[in-house]
C-alpha cells in the first residue's frame, strides 16, 4: 500500500512539470510581462493563464495546495472573462494573501455572457518561501488574444 501511494505521488508530480512546461510560456517585451497559454481547452488555457500569472509573481511551483477556495468571473466576452478572471486570480494573493498553485475551470455561457466558476488551492502566501518575483500593477486588455482552433490559444500583457 506504500508503494501504491508513492507511485501516486510520482505521476503526480511528473504530471505537474510536464503541463508546467506545456501549458505557458513568457514572450519577449520591453516593459512587462507577455505571457502565451494554449491548452486543449477553453476550460484548460484559463487555468494554465492562472497559473502563468501566479507565476510571475511567485514561484507557483513551491506553493502547496492545502486550502481550497471557489473563484467566479463574468465576462461579456471571452476576453472580458479572460480580464477579470485574472484580476480574481491577482486579488487572491493581494489582499487574500493566498498564493495559490491549482485551479479547476468551467465555463458556461448564458445570454450572450460567460461566466467562469473555479475551484482553487493554494496557501498562505509567504514572501520567503514562495519565492516573490515582482508585483503585478495590472492586467490589460493590450495585446490580448484568443484563437480557438483545435487547441486554444490566448496572450495577454500584464503590468509590471
Amino acid at each position: 500500500m506504500h508503494i501504491s501511494r508513492l507511485k501516486t505521488r510520482v505521476t503526480l508530480n511528473i504530471t505537474r512539470i510536464l503541463e508546467s512546461l506545456m501549458s505557458y510560456r513568457f514572450l519577449d517585451h520591453m516593459t512587462d510581462a507577455y505571457i502565451e497559454v494554449q491548452g486543449d481547452t477553453l476550460e484548460q488555457a484559463f487555468e494554465f493563464a492562472a497559473k502563468a500569472l501566479v507565476d510571475t509573481m511567485v514561484s507557483v511551483s513551491s506553493v502547496a495546495p492545502t486550502s481550497e477556495a471557489q473563484i467566479t468571473a463574468k465576462g461579456h466576452d471571452l476576453e472580458s472573462l479572460l480580464y477579470n478572471w485574472l484580476e480574481e486570480v491577482m486579488l487572491k494573493l493581494l489582499v487574500d494573501r493566498q498564493a495559490l498553485s491549482y485551479f479547476s475551470v468551467s465555463i458556461s455561457k448564458h445570454d450572450d455572457r460567460y461566466e467562469l466558476k473555479a475551484t482553487v488551492r493554494g496557501e498562505t502566501f509567504d514572501v520567503e518561501k514562495h519565492k516573490y518575483k515582482v508585483e503585478i500593477k495590472g492586467v490589460t486588455y493590450h495585446m490580448m488574444k484568443i484563437e480557438r482552433n483545435k487547441t486554444v490559444r490566448m496572450r495577454f500583457l500584464l503590468d509590471l
